[in-house]
């Protein structure tokens, strides 16, 4: 009876981590697309899209397509394909039928985005491209030979990023380029937040003149002679609630509450060393895109509270935040929230409901705390930390668990 009372309270706490959606037969995912009543996916067989909490998922068509991105313009979704046929597709009727455009035919078309007056596309090796007609035609607006990945609008300005990055302030008539520090070279996303952009490369980068120039912000080691030794592949960047959140090549999600200077894992409930290629904002949950086996995962919002925030003393919830480092070896923080004076315990279980150590047990006043959990003494696996929090004064009780892996 104690472990089937210990699976409940765990299975009822499971939707405060990232959960699977059913994106069934994409294989594999490149981009996501949000408007205000859907989501829409690029992968590797055509186009689909969601309307509720991504279960279920809808094909809508190009299904022997390689599809790199998606965009929707008034009542048009566009489709970014590979370079065997017209480049881009254009369905007025939801993907019941898709009609070639005209204008970058045998482009590979790697991603869209739109200011006020155009969209505009990128391509491998072909150079950017225009459209003022919701993308029934194309303008090119050269930059040719450069491979692209990614193109980004902040505001009117446009940014498009390979080995260099070249920006816009007139829709492309003419471009300056800029080069990010060493050793970035291959530009995968664009995101602009309070003031800063930033570039995900071989590292995170950051301007604070709109792309005149770059600093290394995080993510690149290097040895004493200035070589870099290590780095991390940062392929998506969203913010909410004055946090950033990122996809990293084979570090699945990290979170940082401080403007990206530092990261913590955002990761419970996937694979921690899995590549996510795209996230997307779209109330009330967050939506992250595998590369591999193109499934989309989804958490609330409500998840991420800015802890750092130095304007906030105590949250307006208790909480229980996902331990960093994780996996770890052999220990690792654990920040929690009060909102009200509580008696508070934190208690270590093996994945059978065995106690294997209590970490607080005591009163605590409203506020943001952090405690260390040593797992010296045990195994190898999978262990859940669960907070238990009764409000003094009241009967008010909570109660969270998180997954966190010991790996020696």
């Amino acid at each position: 009876m104690k472990l089937l009372l210990f699976v409940f309270l765990f299975t009822s706490q499971i939707f405060s981590q990232w959960v699977q959606t059913n994106l069934g037969d994409a294989q594999f995912g490149y981009n996501l697309y949000s408007t205000d009543t859907e989501i829409f996916a690029a992968t590797l067989n055509g186009v689909y899209s969601t309307t509720e909490i991504g279960n279920p998922w809808f094909s809508l068509g190009l299904t022997n397509r390689l599809v790199f991105d998606v965009i929707k313009s008034n009542q048009y979704i566009l489709a970014a394909t590979e370079n065997t046929g017209p480049g881009v597709y254009r369905s007025s009727d939801h993907g019941s039928t898709w009609i070639e455009t005209s204008g970058m035919a045998d482009q590979s078309v790697r991603s869209f985005t739109k200011n006020s007056l155009y969209i505009f596309a990128c391509t491998w090796g072909g150079g950017v491209f225009r459209s003022n007609d919701d993308g029934g035609t194309w303008q090119s607006l050269g930059l040719n030979n450069n491979g692209f990945r990614s193109i980004y609008a902040a505001g009117e300005t446009i940014f498009v990023g390979g080995e260099k990055i070249y920006f816009s302030t007139n829709n492309g008539d003419t471009w300056e380029s800029r080069q990010l520090p060493y050793p970035a070279g291959d530009t995968w996303c664009f995101y602009y937040d309070n003031g800063i952009l930033y570039a995900g490369d071989m590292g995170l980068y950051y301007s604070t003149d709109l792309g005149n120039t770059w600093q290394l912000k995080y993510g690149v080691s290097f040895d004493n002679q200035g070589n870099a030794i290590d780095s991390k592949i940062f392929k998506d960047i969203v913010s909410y609630n004055n946090a950033l959140i990122a996809s990293v090549a084979f570090n699945s999600i990290l979170i940082s509450y401080d403007g990206g200077n530092s990261w913590s894992s955002f990761n419970d409930g996937l694979i921690s060393d899995w590549t996510f290629s795209a996230l997307v904002i779209k109330e009330p949950y967050i939506w992250a895109l595998t590369g591999g086996f193109g499934n989309a995962y989804i958490q609330p919002l409500t998840n991420i509270t800015n802890i750092e925030d130095e304007n906030i003393t105590a949250p307006n919830d208790y909480y229980l935040f996902q331990n960093f480092p994780n996996p770890f070896n052999p220990s690792t923080a654990i920040k929690y929230g009060l909102p009200e004076s509580s008696y508070i315990k934190i208690e270590v279980f093996n994945m059978i409901g065995q106690s294997v150590g209590v970490l607080i047990n005591t009163e605590k006043s409203a506020g943001f705390y952090q405690t260390t959990w040593d797992a010296s003494n045990l195994p190898s696996g999978i262990y859940l930390i669960r907070i238990e929090a009764i409000k003094l004064g009241s009967k008010e009780h909570y109660t969270q668990f998180i997954k966190s892996l010991l790996l020696k």
